[in-house]
């Protein structure tokens, strides 16, 4: 980041206290969401995310409504300069990842193995976050098409679901692959689009936590089956 001017000597440049800025909220949304995922749980609502979240069509749309509706209507608020109507598609898109979440934990009846689980979920997620990081602002490479790359994924993820749903249910599992693949390309230009300050702090922020809670989501199932499989 040799680009950058400092404001002035001893002070941290704008660049980078826009960098901290987004990282904070970013993380304080992601922190947020894990918390109402674990207390979602042991609520009536993780049952009927489950029941949900069982049909594949049925899940793909209530996590259309939620996460992406939350979505349009946060970025929406901020392109209008509502913050009501930013914060309504934040608080949206935090329950949809919270019902999602609840769900997957649901099947567990053990609080020690859901901690468990969450804590690992953060640390896994973390890393490839950092490494994400490290790998885009290492280099002076464009990213601007992984949006289309992520949506390409998304859509392979859809077709192959669709696929398995009604052939074989082991194919959803190249589905699950394909749509965390899409979450950690569109957090990789999510991150590209901080380095290059195309949007502002709030969009930036919102973008990077809707991606790295995509990925947290499908890590936790990977890791859920790991421990179960280790305590059969």
């Amino acid at each position: 980041m040799s680009g950058i001017e400092y404001d002035a000597p001893g002070v941290e440049s704008t660049a980078s206290r826009s960098v901290s800025r987004i990282a904070g909220i970013g993380a304080g949304l992601v922190a947020l969401n894990v918390v109402a995922i674990l207390a979602l749980s042991y609520t009536p609502v993780a049952p009927l995310g489950a029941m949900l979240f069982s049909n594949f069509f049925i899940g793909i749309a209530v996590f259309v409504v939620t996460v992406g509706g939350g979505y349009w209507l946060a970025t929406t608020g901020i392109e209008k300069g509502s913050l009501p109507l930013a914060g309504a598609g934040v608080a949206l898109t935090q329950f949809g990842y919270a019902l999602i979440g609840s769900a997957i934990l649901f099947r567990v009846a053990s609080s020690s193995m859901r901690l468990t689980a969450l804590g690992i979920t953060t640390v896994v997620t973390g890393l490839i976050t950092a490494a994400v990081t490290v790998a885009v602002f290492g280099t002076s490479h464009s990213f601007e098409r992984w949006q289309m790359y992520s949506w390409v994924c998304f859509g392979g993820g859809f077709v192959v679901g669709a696929i398995g749903f009604f052939v074989n249910p082991t194919i959803m599992l190249a589905a699950g692959a394909l749509f965390l693949l899409g979450f950690i390309v569109d957090l990789t230009y999510e991150i590209w689009a901080v380095r290059e300050s195309k949007y502002g702090d709030l969009r930036s922020a919102i973008g990077i936590y809707i991606a790295v809670m995509g990925v947290f989501i499908h890590i936790l199932q990977l890791v859920l089956r790991v421990l179960e499989m280790l305590d059969a």
